[in-house]
């Protein structure tokens, strides 16, 4: 929770700069119209934008676009480093529920890279360190991944991944019936590493589940729990993990809707309590 209040002006402010963005350009009355805002009130803050040079008003009309300042508020913006700020505190919280350590991986150049992990130094000798780069067809998060891109996206990303210094993701054999293993990833709703991969890279002592983070239809990154081949039985282990998993998932999707404006989150007057977890002894 913020320490005050948020400034109601600013935050109005903000609103009508990213529908003008979003619809613009935009006459004040469909402004207030899909803001359900007072029309006075759309015009000060309207002419305190054109003031500040970030909107124009075209000749001898109520409409309104935007400027080539507003470029420059996003100069600082890294959508990796923002990902993670964000759902740090949930895949804190996820591994205190589920006793497992989690990875969060995003594409990046024909790889997954990991952004996010609390595998402890002295738990799972395993490449978990920042900025790993993992293979994407033998590794569940990427293959969750995949499962969730456009055909025009996925065809884009096959292309960059067969000219892979990977010999996992650059071997032609990882391509056989690929379509068919996606679309059985999407209706599990979860996917599993290569059991080849985990047999020479983990010596096959660890697992991983893992599900896509998806924003506005389009997935964003992969986040997996991982756990010893010893703790149980897989069924038995994904019907403990991947609920919490899953909501976690879908926690970090609404935060980065949140933020990225897709949605438009609780009022400002509310305040939405956290969701309490079940603590769970760490295991690793």
């Amino acid at each position: 929770m913020p320490s005050f209040e948020p400034v109601r002006a600013i935050v109005r402010g903000l609103q009508i700069l990213r529908v003008i963005s979003e619809s613009g350009p935009i006459s004040t009355t469909d402004i207030a119209k899909q803001l359900k805002l007072p029309q006075p009130t759309v015009v000060r803050m309207l002419e305190t934008l054109v003031s500040a040079g970030y909107v124009y008003r075209l000749e001898k009309t109520a409409v309104f676009g935007v400027t080539a300042r507003t470029l420059t508020l996003s100069k600082g913006f890294a959508a990796t480093s923002r990902l993670v700020q964000l759902a740090t505190p949930l895949i804190e919280n996820l591994r205190s529920e589920i006793g497992w350590p989690s990875n969060l991986a995003t594409y990046e150049q024909g790889a997954m890279s990991i952004a996010y992990t609390n595998r402890s130094e002295q738990g799972m000798s395993i490449a978990g360190r920042l900025g790993a780069r993992l293979p994407v067809l033998a590794t569940g998060v990427g293959m969750a991944y995949l499962a969730h891109l456009s055909r025009d996206e996925l065809d884009t990303r096959l292309a960059e991944i067969r000219r892979s210094d990977s010999r996992w993701d650059s071997n032609p054999e990882m391509l056989n019936n690929l379509d068919q293993r996606l679309a059985k990833i999407r209706d599990a709703g979860y996917a599993l590493a290569e059991q080849s991969y985990l047999d020479e890279i983990y010596h096959s002592q660890i697992w991983a589940v893992a599900l896509p983070v998806i924003v506005d239809g389009r997935v964003v990154a992969g986040l997996s729990s991982l756990m010893l081949r010893s703790a149980g039985d897989t069924s038995h282990m994904l019907s403990k993990v991947l609920p919490p998993l899953r909501q976690a998932a879908n926690e970090i999707a609404a935060r980065l809707a949140e933020d990225a404006g897709v949605n438009d989150g609780p009022d400002i007057d509310e305040a939405k309590p956290p969701r309490k977890r079940r603590k769970a002894p760490s295991a690793l």
